[in-house]
């Protein structure tokens, strides 16, 4: 498009042309505005034969504006978008999120412990819940791990630990210590009385107050956030539990032993 404006004075004419040149693709125009993906660029996509897992980096790495009601879920379905496509499609965080100041929060719980030579992250043991129940004194309930002792040692009373959740998503707690396993005890409930009519009203569910250790936070160098105890360990076994959607994963724990 050309716009031209002319100005003349006793035979006096000066020019002065503008030009305006929009391109979608050459070089010298202005830069187009950024890509948008549809569900029509993505079910496009798959039939033109691209494998999944580009698609599926594509839709990662772009800005998308998706329509992931139960309708069109299904209309993709009918039109062979394959299912990992389709997850990719409702993941819940954008490519792209704001930055707002806040750390950015990693759906799968991690820890590591920082030290003056890197990271070094804790790999997490599974247990398994025991329950006792008896008349009187209540019902008693923890978590019992396989081992005895920790893999991951430390001498570090005051260790400094790394993770992408929040401090409101950790737990640190003592672990009791057995002759085979270690024990993650929790909440008691109140006593059952057998020949009074009734039973306790309260259960809980979560670690044992009197096992938490109490954690200070401060911001990562790199985002995340970064984990110490308020006040040095003692040597002993110590594990991390996650809170997961308001819950305590108890039954897997980022375990570590000081020595």
């Amino acid at each position: 498009m050309r716009l031209l404006f002319a100005f003349g004075s006793r035979g006096f004419l000066a020019g002065v042309c503008l030009l305006f040149i929009v391109s979608g693709g050459g070089g010298g125009g202005f830069a187009a505005a950024q890509e948008v993906l549809t569900n029509e660029t993505v079910v496009n996509m798959v039939r033109s034969g691209l494998p999944a897992t580009v698609v599926v980096q594509k839709i990662r790495s772009s800005q998308r504006k998706f329509d992931t009601s139960a309708e069109a879920l299904i209309q993709l379905k009918a039109a062979g978008v394959p299912d990992s496509v389709i997850e990719a499609m409702t993941a819940e965080l954008s490519p792209e999120a704001p930055k707002t100041g806040v750390a950015s929060v990693s759906l799968e719980p991690s820890m590591a412990h920082v030290s003056a030579t890197g990271e070094k992250t804790l790999k997490p043991i599974y247990g398994v819940m025991e329950i006792k129940v008896e008349p009187f004194a209540g019902r008693r309930q923890e978590v019992v791990l396989p081992t005895p002792r920790a893999e991951y040692r430390l001498t570090d009373k005051a260790p400094t630990f790394s993770t992408p959740q929040t401090i409101e998503q950790w737990i640190l707690a003592r672990l009791k210590p057995g002759k085979k396993d270690r024990n993650l005890p929790m909440n008691k409930s109140d006593g059952w009385y057998p020949y009074s009519g009734y039973a306790t009203r309260t259960y809980q569910y979560g670690v044992d107050p009197k096992y938490v250790v109490k954690l200070v936070a401060e911001p990562g160098p790199n985002g995340g956030v970064r984990l110490k105890p308020l006040e040095p360990l003692t040597p002993g076994e110590y594990g991390f539990v996650a809170v997961v959607r308001g819950q305590p994963n108890l039954l897997e724990v980022f375990d570590f032993g000081i020595d």
